[in-house]
């Protein structure tokens, strides 16, 4: 409900609410905490806000009872004790514990008034109140309207991702078609994730398209968490349907049928959207988040996990000797070499993306067509202010490492046979020899001509040795986002092979980058 309150609300802190409930208990007001009422503390000599709240709110059944904010007495001087801070604070009903701070005083003007007072606050009441009654009255409705339907029942659990605590489906209880899904996640995440789908969404509904995203239901923010409710989509079991075995590491052959509705979408997507602004979470994605993830406690964490003592920069620093015996740099390497050529490789352009093409991501709607859920936005919480602008290459680099290898090693780790990665010769003292691995560390024809289906969904007219170096560079990048997450990677076998993958991707754009370079030097 609070997301009917304006953006000057906040949850209000446990310090907050004692010193209310101490101001209300000296003057015997202390109210039920069930039937909601409206605190307002005001500062004496304003005009209050009390009985345009009392007018538009008592036929709702919602108590305004007003105190007199602590004054104090010194500059720093804080609050005495039962004494509350200025302000609005909603306690019992839909809204309880919320505060919603005064509006900042009007700027002296150094004129006075017609009875010689200085003419401080200019505010009328009736536009302070409004809002305040309109949010609470909605919540009322809300709320009643909600005791009219049957309960919801619930349908299924889905497995969280990266961003999220809980994602659950219910029956609304409103007929065929009235599955929704409730994500929960902290409150910054969901409130950025779900601007960016229903701009999307509105913008492409504008113009007559059909919606990339789930349509969105409503917003609850509760404190630190968020939750967004949104229409139910259907699993298109694409981490099956798009294999071949069972494994996960071989395409079928259908899977370009299988993946065209989605890609053409997001075609479509792209050039609608395109824009000739380099996207500012360009050189981080594809250099300087390899140098950030390195650093994270929760990567290093997981890595204690897997390898105990060993140390982890020595473990980056170390060649990689591949199952046909040849040996590549390592991580440390590899990215060192990213700093050099990363700035000639990056995109000129942009278009909105999605941020996350992981085949769970995408998803089919009641009717059959293509949808996606979960986008990406933002990286390590870095802020950024082009929100959901980047570059196509990327997103679709992140679908490149959902086709290899990660499916085969998250299959392999829920299956808890992820030592079946490697087999018996697997060596974890030795991490970095990875010539036991039983994944395919190459293209097979159906992957490569995957690729080239990826690399023709990207808008512009990019020279296709820059977009295939993006493309691996993504991939990468993607990949070692794995490598700190600590519930998913629990083994040093699991650990390693998505390791060796984000390794190894790098070495091809280092490949595909200096053939282009002998080309050209022929």
């Amino acid at each position: 409900m609070s997301e009917l309150l304006t953006e000057s609300a906040r949850p209000a802190t446990a310090a907050e609410l004692a010193d209310l409930y101490a101001a209300l208990d000296g003057r015997g007001l202390v109210p039920d905490t069930v039937v909601p009422s409206v605190v307002v503390v005001e500062v004496p000599g304003h005009d209050s806000l009390v009985p345009r709240l009392t007018e538009r709110l008592g036929p709702f059944g919602v108590r305004v009872v007003a105190l007199e904010a602590a004054a104090p007495t010194g500059p720093g001087a804080g609050r005495g004790p039962g004494r509350a801070a200025h302000g609005t604070y909603f306690l019992g009903g839909e809204l309880h514990g919320w505060y919603l701070e005064p509006p900042a005083p009007a700027a002296l003007t150094g004129t006075q008034g017609a009875q010689g007072t200085d003419s401080t606050d200019s505010t009328d009441s009736t536009d302070q109140a409004e809002p305040i009654a309109s949010a609470v009255i909605a919540a009322r409705l809300r709320s009643w309207a909600a005791a009219t339907r049957p309960v919801p029942t619930v349908t299924r659990f889905h497995r969280p991702g990266s961003d999220s605590t809980g994602v659950v489906q219910f029956d609304a209880g409103d007929g065929p078609g009235t599955e929704l899904v409730a994500k929960i996640g902290e409150a910054g995440m969901i409130r950025s994730e779900t601007g960016f789908t229903s701009r999307t969404n509105d913008s492409l509904g504008g113009i007559g398209r059909d919606p990339l995203f789930p349509r969105l239901h409503g917003v609850r923010i509760e404190g630190h968490q968020g939750i967004s409710i949104m229409e139910a989509a259907e699993s298109a079991d694409l981490e099956q349907r798009l294999f071949s075995d069972e494994a996960r590491t071989e395409l079928a052959p259908d899977a370009p049928g299988i993946l065209a509705p989605y890609l053409g979408q997001l075609a479509r997507w792209y050039r609608l959207t395109a824009g000739d602004q380099r996207p500012t979470s360009a050189d981080y994605l594809y250099r300087e988040r390899f140098h950030a993830l390195r650093e994270q406690p929760a990567l290093r964490s997981t890595f204690r996990l897997c390898f105990g003592d060993r140390d982890l920069d020595e473990h980056l620093a170390a060649e990689l000797t591949l199952p046909d015996g040849t040996r590549i740099p390592g991580y440390t390497a590899a990215t060192a070499w990213l700093d050099e050529h990363a700035p000639g490789l990056l995109p000129h352009t942009g278009s909105q993306v999605h941020g996350d093409i992981y085949p769970t991501n995408m998803l089919r709607r009641a009717g059959g067509g293509p949808v996606f859920i979960d986008p990406r936005t933002v990286w390590e919480q870095r802020p950024r202010p082009d929100i959901g602008y980047g570059d196509p290459v990327f997103d679709l680099a992140t679908l490149l490492h959902g086709l290899l290898p990660m499916p085969a090693i998250l299959h392999a780790a829920r299956q808890g046979k992820a030592a079946a990665l490697f087999g018996d010769a697997f060596d974890p003292a030795r991490p970095h020899d990875v010539s036991a691995l039983r994944l395919p560390l190459r293209f097979s024809d159906r992957l490569r001509a995957m690729e080239d289906r990826l690399i023709g969904t990207a808008p512009g007219t990019e020279p296709a040795h820059l977009v295939r170096c993006r493309l691996y560079i993504g991939a990468a990048c993607s990949l070692a986002g794995w490598l700190k997450y600590e519930n998913t990677l629990r083994t040093p076998h699991a650990w390693t092979a998505t390791y060796a993958y984000t390794v190894w991707y790098l070495s091809q754009a280092r490949t595909v980058h200096e053939q282009h370079i002998a080309k050209e030097l022929a």
